[in-house]
């Protein structure tokens, strides 16, 4: 099963998070009930200059994201988006 069929059948696990640290390794966010989680940035992501801005930009001004709260992962879509499925 891939990350958005999971996510669409599961999306209580789907939670608002903020970011409240980072590093060149991981992302740490609180949920608005106020867990903790780790999300680990790959290897294609450190590469990436743009994703790494991004989430910085996000970090500083404080915007809540979503966050898979069981797979510990950011999700590529919002919660009111309607994700494509890959053929």
């Amino acid at each position: 099963m891939n990350l958005i069929e999971n996510t669409t059948q599961h999306s209580g696990n789907i939670v608002a998070a903020k970011i409240i640290a980072m590093t060149q390794k991981l992302i740490t966010v609180v949920t608005q009930d106020g867990q903790y989680l780790t999300v680990p940035i790959t290897n294609q992501e450190r590469k990436d200059n743009l994703f790494i801005a991004s989430i910085k930009d996000i970090w500083h001004a404080g915007i809540w994201i979503p966050v898979n709260r069981k797979f510990h992962r950011l999700l590529q879509y919002d919660w009111l988006a309607n994700p494509a499925v890959n053929s």
